[in-house]
């Protein structure tokens, strides 16, 4: 099939000293707008969590949010709905997430994991058991095969 006509589009090969290697294709990237349509979060919480997450991690407002950003913020939605104002002292686990999820190199893929979310810390985990209950406000557990089936929704229909 042609790339002009490849819903995949065409292959990006690198040429270095002669030899041809394949690298990983760029990541999607969403704006603005389209990041808070997806997440579902207005402009001014977008900006709050933006710098929140600043000040945590040192990482700059985006212009254009990856996929990992977009599940992220998504997280973040959830923990903030969860905990409300006391989502604030969890600011520094939450720069964590942020990290740790832009480091994964299949962030499309990770349904089967959970997002661990405590006040200092955050972690991907694979859960055996479908029912988690936390008994304290220690830590945030998201699954997040709910989340990516949601965007896979919106964003791959």
């Amino acid at each position: 099939m042609s790339p002009a006509v490849s819903p995949a589009g065409a292959d990006r090969i690198a040429e270095s000293a002669g030899s041809s290697a394949e690298t990983a294709p760029e990541p999607l990237r969403f704006s603005r707008a389209a990041a808070r349509q997806i997440v579902g979060v207005s402009e001014s919480q977008l900006e709050l969590w933006e710098q929140a997450a600043w000040q945590e991690t040192g990482r700059r407002p985006a212009v254009a949010f990856t996929f990992a950003d977009l599940l992220a913020l998504a997280i973040l939605r959830e923990v903030s709905r969860r905990l409300g104002r006391r989502a604030g002292g969890f600011s520094a686990g939450l720069g964590q997430l942020f990290l740790a999820l832009a480091e994964k190199d299949d962030v499309e893929r990770i349904d089967d994991l959970v997002a661990l979310v405590g006040p200092h810390f955050a972690r991907l985990a694979k859960v055996r058991s479908q029912h988690i209950r936390c008994e304290d406000e220690t830590f945030v557990v998201v699954p997040l095969g709910p989340i990516l089936a949601d965007f896979r929704d919106q964003v791959f229909s």
